[in-house]
């Protein structure tokens, strides 16, 4: 038995692996494996040309991909991420090993490797994940939780173990939720009403697809700010992001270099003209699910019912303009009590946990 672990050169198309083609996509077909080990379903594949936009421009936030050969099969991937902030301190990773590989080292040894990388990097705080479908947790065994929000991680779960066995604590946890459009479609227009009434005449709502337009350039990339260090983050040390106008030009090119869409609404603060608030759904190519990413309402507005009335507006804007979603995805903190509130108002439905684990190096 032959154990190679290898970073994935991503400057240079069509890298071989034996016969198996391209270390990039064989690495890509694990990932999209591992997705579908947990969810049951191919919601959460991406192919290559999908994934690698956010590889290729670094400028922002450096990005390793690691593959873990047995026996020259490319069976393993890991990845390492951090910001380039000056004072950055944390770096994410994952590691994930083919179900018929397992026992054998190769994840131990994906983490050996990410977390040296991360050290080197000067990236002593290092935080990773596992996902738990709502399904495969048992209530009959115990349960992990963080200090706040609700036990609900599956202790006896092989990747709970993993991180466990690592000296990674358990740090937050995400709801993984699941919108049915046909549950909600009816009722939105009178929720877009009943949240708009409170809002208006302080606010109003700017919508626009892929491309920020250039007058809120500026505020959006404040409010981004915010959106790293402003929601709930349990016991996750979280290091501030810098974001600026060419920055949000950046993550559009590669938004569009993967194929994405991004359907944008920000609730616009009429005296200052300045963004309070926004929130994002993200179109895959060739999926007929939209993701949920960020939504925020700055602290200094909140109170006028502005998440309600950006998402309901976002999720009527994606029934009109891609009417071929027929569900949505998303994430929040389980400690977010106003977000889920929310979410609950617009039938999103709990499908499963995310657990965020962190650990100190060296520690």
């Amino acid at each position: 038995m032959r154990v190679e672990i290898d970073e994935v050169d991503l400057t240079t198309a069509g890298a071989s692996v034996g016969s198996d083609g391209a270390v990039f996509d064989a690495v890509q077909a694990v990932a999209n494996t591992l997705e579908a080990e947990v969810w049951k379903n191919d919601d959460f594949s991406l192919t290559p040309t999908m994934v690698l936009p956010e590889y290729l421009d670094q400028r922002f936030n450096r990005r390793v991909l690691l593959a873990a050969r047995l026996d020259g099969e490319v069976v393993g991937r890991g990845w390492l991420g951090y910001g380039l902030e000056p004072a950055a301190t944390t770096a994410s990773l994952s590691v994930g090993v083919l179900p018929r590989a397992r026992g054998r080292g190769l994840g131990t040894a994906l983490l050996d490797e990410l977390e040296a990388r991360a050290a080197s990097a000067g990236r002593p705080t290092v935080t990773t994940f596992t996902q738990h479908a709502l399904a495969d947790i048992p209530l009959d065994e115990p349960l992990l939780g963080a200090s706040v929000g609700d036990r609900v991680v599956p202790a006896r779960a092989e990747a709970t173990r993993f991180a466990v066995a690592r000296g990674y604590k358990l740090g937050q946890v995400e709801r993984t939720n699941r919108c049915e459009l046909a549950d909600i479609a009816d009722e939105l227009p009178s929720i877009l009403h009943e949240a708009r009434s409170r809002a208006e005449p302080d606010y109003a709502l700017v919508h626009w697809i892929d491309r920020t337009p250039d007058e809120f350039l500026a505020s959006l990339a404040t409010a981004r700010e915010h959106m790293a260090t402003d929601v709930p983050a349990a016991d996750l040390e979280i290091d501030p992001e810098v974001w600026t106008p060419e920055r949000i030009r950046a993550r559009e090119r590669q938004l569009a270099d993967a194929g994405d869409h991004a359907l944008v609404v920000a609730a616009v603060h009429r005296a200052s003209g300045s963004v309070a608030g926004y929130s994002e759904l993200v179109l895959t190519e060739g999926k007929e699910h939209a993701e949920q990413w960020d939504t925020l309402v700055r602290s200094a507005h909140r109170g006028h019912r502005l998440g309600l009335w950006m998402k309901a507006a976002n999720l009527l804007a994606l029934i009109e303009q891609a009417p071929e979603r027929s569900r949505v995805y998303t994430w929040n903190a389980d400690e977010n009590g106003h977000m889920l509130a929310i979410n609950d108002r617009l039938a999103f439905r709990i499908i499963g946990y995310s657990a965020e684990w962190q650990r100190r190096l060296g520690s």
